[in-house]
């Protein structure tokens, strides 16, 4: 694996001149497996923002361009939180970490009673539109299941990570809210699981 990702620093150094380059997600957890991205952050100076999946020794890259400024804006990168730097030539990434960190750990500005009121209400018009049985009610059944997970974390005062890092979570810390997910996200899920689901978030 060293290797490879030796193969992959050289590559975004070459095409980008990047000069810090920092591995997330699960090749820097040490859980990947043959179908996993590397996830990467690279900084260079004025480059076009992109995201390069370019397959190195046999890998798909899921690597993300940006401008050295961008480093300031911490609450961008907290899905980088304990990543691994592959390249610092401007010891910018080992402090760049610690403040993510500590934004993290901070947590995100905590919604208004109101706020929580219309997600919550968003969230029974959703299911009660749901159930039209016509391919709006169809979409609109799966755009509920998307958001209701970020919504139930904007509704508990907690960073929203994407799913994979917010479904551990739940199975860590919140085992209640991971079988509600866990029955209403199966693809064979009954509209009542579906309710249930629902009802948790608002009962929060």
């Amino acid at each position: 694996m060293k290797d490879i990702l030796e193969d992959v620093k050289e590559y975004l150094i070459k095409k980008y001149n990047c000069h810090s380059i920092i591995l997330y997600g699960s090749y820097a957890n040490g859980d990947f497996t043959e179908e996993s991205d590397i996830d990467l952050i690279c900084f260079c100076d004025n480059p076009h923002a992109e995201n390069d999946t370019s397959i190195i020794s046999g890998r798909q890259l899921d690597a993300w361009i940006y401008d050295t400024g961008t480093m300031d804006n911490f609450t961008q990168f907290l899905h980088v939180r304990g990543g691994k730097i592959l390249l610092d030539e401007r010891n910018k990434c080992d402090n760049f970490l610690k403040e993510i960190d500590k934004q993290f750990k901070k947590g995100p500005e905590q919604l208004t009673a109101d706020k929580k009121y219309f997600l919550k209400n968003w969230l029974a018009k959703m299911l009660n539109r749901a159930q039209k049985e016509d391919i709006e009610g169809n979409f609109r059944y799966h755009w509920l299941l998307v958001d209701s997970l970020e919504i139930y974390f904007n509704i508990k005062g907690l960073w929203y990570l994407g799913p994979k890092k917010s479904l551990k979570w739940l199975y860590e810390n919140d085992r209640d809210a991971y079988n509600v997910f866990d029955n209403a996200l199966k693809v064979n899920a009954d509209i009542a699981d579906v309710e249930k689901l629902v009802e948790f978030i608002r009962t929060l």
